[in-house]
Parts: structure tokens; sequence; C-alpha cells
């Protein structure tokens, strides 16, 4: 039977610990974890508790403790973890790009289960990641999984793939957190989640989502806008030597690099996407954005590490991604993007010995030279003139940022 009051959160990281956990357990709610890392589970089932260190922006913290939940491993309990998605309403997913395939099988068998059951209640799953086009990713993954008409009709009618927009920040814990629990989230403090209004069941109880239409169109803007800026920052950040986020919030030359790109960015998605740049001014206000800029005791005290904000380089390279997307609608349009090209040639600079995607493009630059990599990572087309425009932009800001001799260079 459904457990009105019961949240499925599907991945157990900084964002569904540290702000879905937090939301739904404000509101009441019983909460079962379901994470692929059997050591992340176990510690959490040992120690029956964590703490989420809320970061506020005048430099404090405060702490919020989470427990009485339930948690298991998708590697070695997949069956009670199908178990819990086909008794509950409610689901959360917050995951990487890379398991997309395989929580929509465990929902897809979920869905099967709950018909097998009788148990028509519709399910209603929240999907806040950073990748775009999230809803339909899982539509059409789920879809292949489903072996029975039946099945494939209940995800049609009765299944919410709800896009949502996750609006805390979320860092590394500190050693002293640490220290005083190795479970610890280190995360930022907002105290609602907006989402998109298609539930089936309604919104759930009590818990502090703001429903707004077209949300799908609202996750382009975050990836492009918000998140662009954070992993702009970092990327010029690396490039002179800093290591946390803080450090280049603190850095005039970065946040009028960082501004102006976002600007560039707020032009694609009103040309691209016909969004009015007065919803977008309401949606992230001026006033708003230099408290989070320019504001030095806020930004001095962000430890969230460059190396963990600009990591995963190949997705957030990709043609449709943070960097490339706008910049692309920028040329479409009629507008030269020359920051957001700016951030586009700093991150194929960036290097992390322990990231592998950052690995592997510097690998690629180094035996295939940067203008072949932009093709094969950044998605461009030499064939079409505004990808061709916009490959070259990059690639002479590559060079001018560079260091290399420049009669070795072929351009």
């Amino acid at each position: 039977m459904t457990t009105e009051k019961q949240l499925v959160q599907i991945g157990a990281g900084k964002i569904g610990r540290g702000y879905i956990a937090d939301l739904f357990k404000e509101a009441g709610y019983q909460i079962t974890f379901i994470d692929y890392s059997l050591e992340l589970v176990n510690a959490m089932n040992a120690q029956g508790y964590y703490t989420i260190f809320k970061h506020h922006a005048n430099g404090t913290y405060s702490k919020v403790i989470i427990q009485d939940y339930l948690a298991y491993c998708t590697q070695t309990q997949e069956e009670k973890c199908i178990a819990s998605i086909a008794d509950a309403k409610y689901v959360s997913i917050n995951i990487f790009p890379g398991a997309v395939d395989s929580i929509s099988k465990m929902l897809a068998s979920a869905i099967e289960l709950r018909l097998h059951k009788g148990n028509q209640t519709p399910l209603d799953c929240l999907i806040g990641v950073n990748f775009l086009f999230a809803s339909k990713l899982f539509h059409e993954a789920i879809l292949r999984y489903l072996t029975t008409s039946e099945a494939k009709k209940f995800l049609e009618e009765n299944v919410a793939l709800i896009e949502c927009l996750v609006h805390r920040n979320s860092a590394f814990p500190t050693d002293e957190m640490l220290k005083e629990d190795k479970l610890a989230c280190n995360t930022g403090d907002t105290p609602y989640m907006t989402v998109d209004n298609i539930f089936k069941n309604g919104l759930p109880e009590g818990v502090n989502l703001h429903a707004q239409d077209n949300v799908p169109a609202w996750m382009i803007h975050k990836i492009w806008v918000a998140n662009m800026s954070h992993s702009l920052s970092g990327y010029f950040g690396k490039k002179v030597g800093y290591t946390y986020i803080g450090e280049c919030h603190d850095d005039p030359y970065i946040m009028r690099c960082v501004i102006l790109a976002k600007r560039e960015a707020i032009f694609a998605m009103h040309e691209a996407y016909g969004m009015s740049y007065e919803a977008m001014e309401e949606h992230d206000p001026v006033e708003k954005q230099k408290e989070h800029y320019l504001d030095h005791v806020a930004n001095s005290v962000d430890k969230d590490t460059i190396d963990r904000v600009c990591g995963d380089l190949t997705r957030k390279l990709a043609k449709g991604d943070r960097l490339i997307g706008p910049a692309l609608a920028c040329i479409q349009h009629g507008r030269i993007p020359y920051f957001l090209c700016r951030g586009a040639a700093m991150a194929l600079y960036f290097y992390n010995p322990e990231d592998k995607t950052t690995v592997e493009v510097q690998q690629y630059i180094r035996e295939h030279g940067v203008e072949k990599a932009i093709q094969v990572y950044c998605g461009l087309n030499n064939e079409d003139p505004a990808e061709r425009t916009l490959a070259q932009l990059i690639t002479g800001i590559y060079y001018e940022l560079g260091e290399q001799y420049p009669f070795d260079i072929c351009y």
C-alpha cells in the first residue's frame, strides 16, 4: 500500500541528502535513500543520522540533523530498492547523467511491480539534476524497459516526470565538519525548490515547493546562466592558480568576465527560447547578483573547490550545455559571445589529474590539436557557418591565452 508521507530519494549525494531530504523531513516525511555506493549506505545505516551544515550569507552556519531514515544499496539490495519505489507516491531523483539508464530500468521494474500488486496510485518523480532534457531522457529510457502494454499506458497516464530547479549550492564538507560528523553535508540555505506544475498526486503536503509552469525552459536558463557562471568562475580561477570558488568571486577581473558572460547567456535565452528579460530579471534580480558576487564576507568563506565545480569536463563542454549552448545561440541570433568563448577557451586549459575527463581532453589536445578537440568535445561542425565561426572564436582566444611559441601554431 502506498504510504502518504513517504519520499524515496534516489541518490544520496550532496543534493539528495543536503537539500531534498531537508525539505521533506521538515514536512514530516519518512525518507528512504537509494544509492549506488555500498560504503555510503552502510555508513548511513550504522550511524543512523547525519548533519546538514547550512551556510548563510553572513558567513555563519546552522545545523540540521536528519535521522529515522532507511537506506538501501542498488548494487546489493535491488529488490528492496524496487519495492520501495513501487510503494511510493513521491520519488526524488538526483543523479549524474551516466546513471539515467540504470535508474530508468529500476523505475520500470517498480512500475511493473506496482501494477502487479494492484496499486494504481500515480507516481510523481521529482528530477533535480544538472543536465538538460532530463524528463525526456528518463521517459525514453523507462519506456524501453517496460515489457507490458499496461505498464506503458501507466507511464503515459499516471507517471509525472517533474523537472526541478536546484537552488542550493553544495560543497565538500570542511575538515571541521567532518570531524564532527563523517557524513556531514555542506550546503546553502535556500528554503524552497521550484518544480514543474505537472504533479499527478498534487504537491506533497507541507513541503516548501514552488510550482511553476514551463520549468524545462527554466532548467535551460539554470544551466546556461547560473551553472555556466559558476563553472566559468572556476575555469578562470584555475588558470590563475586559485583553489576555491570564493577566491574567484573575490577577483574583480573574473567577476567582470562572468557577469558579462551572463548577459550574453541571457540574450541567448531571450532569442532562442522567447524568455522575457523582465521574467529573467525577476527570477534573478541584479541586486541579488550584486550581493552574491560583490559581498566580500559572503564569498570569502566559500570553500567549494574549483576542481569539484569544474569537473566532468566532457559534459560541460558539450554542444548544448552551459558554454557552447548559449554561445552558439548568440551567434545564430546575431551577437558575438566574446566572454562565453573566453570561458570555453579557459575550460580547454582546465586540468585536474584526478578527473579522468580533463585528462582525456588534455591528452586529445596534445595529440590532435585544439581545433580538432573543439570539433570532438564541443560538437561543432565546420560545415555549418555559425558553428564554424564559434569554433574559430574559441580557437583564437585559446591561443591568445596560451604560452605557445607563435611560429609553432598552425592557425
